[in-house]
């Protein structure tokens, strides 16, 4: 019998978190029992939708955090014997009540994923996580800078673990043409993307800065921001205001991005912190050269001046300065293009994700109260600590070749 695998989050706008998600379901399907979790929210419908597809089972959270709600979603967890829970946080604040049910149904494995760096200065919540940690058997982080910040914040070293973000190397198809005339814009129009959500952490407001100095000096070039977010509003105004509405374009969410990115020139990201960001990955596997800040995961992702290229935060100048290099250097950036596609086929597929988490599903599952031997209640299949016992083994991958997707 295979294993029953959750991969859940509480997070009412998934984005990447739901990616990643959705993702490693599709990579394990065919080794696990595998069942999705999101809350039943615009992004969270959509990724259900996309779930089944992939032939998963699907939970749809009502009542995020309720005590009600949760303790239908543990009956749940109960009913599907689930045998690993794996947890998945956009911020170190999202997914406790999740962990706490699967917790109270006795599952024998539960996992975390922190998807950002550890940004909690509120000390109450700084405790609320602490003891969420607690609850956990292993704590993976999508780069070693996500690891380091935990670990810095006083999380057991001997719990984390790092498994790199992944993706699916299938890029689209390069047509130039088909996507300026999709935006809009005219044929020469040179194309700066950036994909993010329209909010304080993502620097929109720094790149707006630093598209005056680069449209001064590149009059066919165009800033398209895809995404929505709180920030929407007040960013039309600053573009408006420095008199850029013809060159930056807020387009919104777009179901085109990959079509968006093998159309562009560069992706820009000027992110005041991160985690290991898809997008940077996704631009790499297109054939992108990436401009983006010298932040955490980021830098383990870009190299500077080999697939693109890093700055500062806050540092406009250069930014400035990075993203008119790629638009007036077509030969240097063809290559940190080719260097960033390379890069990420070896580093950063989605079946070395998918193998490295699945092995943390084992070594959980080996060392948990069940595989000590604790004192165990033989009429519940219960131990001591309250999880059932198990004797489960992780099925071994498919041999390259004859993967069923």
């Amino acid at each position: 019998m295979r294993p029953s695998l959750c991969l859940f989050t509480d997070s009412l706008d998934p984005s990447g978190v739901g990616e990643h998600m959705l993702t490693l379901a599709a990579e394990l399907r065919t080794r696990f029992r595998v069942s999705v979790v999101f809350p039943p929210t615009d992004a969270g419908r959509a990724l259900l939708g996309r779930a089944l597809v992939l032939d998963v089972d699907t939970f749809a959270l009502e009542g995020r955090g309720d005590r009600d709600a949760m303790a239908r979603f543990s009956e749940w967890l109960q009913e599907r014997d689930i045998h690993i829970f794996h947890g998945h946080a956009g911020v170190g604040w999202e997914g406790h009540h999740g962990i706490r049910a699967a917790r109270m149904a006795g599952v024998p494995a539960v996992l975390r994923t922190e998807h950002v760096a550890n940004i909690i200065d509120n000390p109450r919540v700084r405790d609320d996580h602490a003891c969420i940690v607690g609850m956990v058997d292993r704590l993976i982080c999508v780069s070693r800078g996500v690891a380091d910040t935990f670990i810095e914040a006083g999380i057991p070293a001997d719990k984390v673990r790092v498994v790199r973000n992944g993706i699916d190397l299938q890029a689209a198809p390069r047509d130039r043409a088909d996507v300026r005339a999709r935006l809009g814009l005219g044929p020469d129009a040179r194309i700066i993307l950036t994909v993010a959500r329209l909010a304080s952490n993502k620097g929109h407001g720094d790149l707006a800065a630093a598209a005056s100095a680069i449209v001064a000096q590149q009059r066919a070039a165009h800033l398209v921001w895809v995404g929505d977010g709180p920030l929407e509003q007040m960013l039309r105004a600053q573009v408006k205001r420095l008199g850029l509405a013809s060159h930056v374009h807020l387009v919104g969410r777009r179901d085109d991005v990959p079509s968006l990115m093998a159309g562009a020139d560069v992706l820009v990201l000027p992110s005041l912190f991160e985690g290991l960001p898809l997008v940077v990955l996704e631009a790499m596997a297109a054939g992108l050269p990436v401009v983006a800040t010298r932040v955490c995961g980021t830098d383990e992702a870009v190299l500077d001046g080999i697939t693109g290229r890093l700055v500062e935060i806050g540092d406009v100048t250069r930014l400035a300065d990075a993203v008119l290099t790629v638009l007036d250097r077509p030969d240097l950036t063809a290559t940190w293009g080719a260097a960033g596609r390379a890069r990420v086929e070896r580093e950063f597929s989605a079946r070395r994700m998918a193998e490295e988490t699945a092995a943390i599903y084992a070594e959980a599952l080996a060392s948990s109260g069940v595989a000590k031997g604790s004192q165990r209640s033989s009429e519940h299949g219960i131990d001591a600590m309250g999880v059932r016992k198990t004797n489960l083994a992780i099925p071994s991958p498919p041999p390259v070749g004859r993967r069923t997707r």
